[in-house]
């Protein structure tokens, strides 16, 4: 006699923790994943950590060059080739700075994003507050940009940390 109701019960039960499972698992496979976001992100820092190291590399090794010139100076007495070396390794560090400003730059362009990024979160959040929406919805309005939000602030922080070390 109690066998069909529960069957019943336990039935919607079921169907109602299946359906609850389905709503909160994200099972798209896309490149606009958070993973494969972060990952392409990821590869975006090491490029451009590889790119500073590799500049200041041939900075440091510019310096060397200029040193020998002065020893060479001291040894010789030739003025003229130690003036031409001066003159030559000003113009590869000019070349050497302007090529690691580029990483600067990004910090900057990164920081202008994510100022933008928080402006549109902020003014997304307002007006869902203004219309009277629920919690969730106002989560699932939001979650985009947090993401990209979070994304940027990594970034901005290696970059950072990037930097410090030079």
């Amino acid at each position: 006699m109690l066998r069909e109701p529960l069957m019943l019960i336990f039935g919607f039960f079921f169907l109602f923790v299946a359906s609850i499972v389905y709503m909160h698992a994200d099972l798209s496979i896309s490149k606009t994943s958070a993973s494969y976001l972060a990952k392409i992100q990821w590869e975006e820092v090491q490029a451009t950590i590889h790119q500073v190291h590799a500049i200041i590399s041939r900075c440091i090794t510019t310096h060397d060059k200029l040193e020998a010139s002065l020893r060479d100076l001291s040894r010789t007495g030739d003025i003229q080739a130690c003036k031409a070396t001066r003159k030559s390794v000003d113009s590869s560090l000019k070349e050497l700075t302007r090529e690691l400003k580029s990483p600067v730059e990004e910090v900057i362009a990164k920081e202008k994003d994510l100022q933008e990024r928080l402006m549109a979160k902020h003014s997304t959040v307002v007006d869902c507050y203004e219309k009277k929406l629920g919690g969730r919805e106002i989560e699932n309005r939001v979650a985009s940009h947090q993401q990209k939000i979070t994304a940027l602030r990594q970034e901005i922080d290696d970059l950072m940390d990037l930097i410090d070390e030079i």
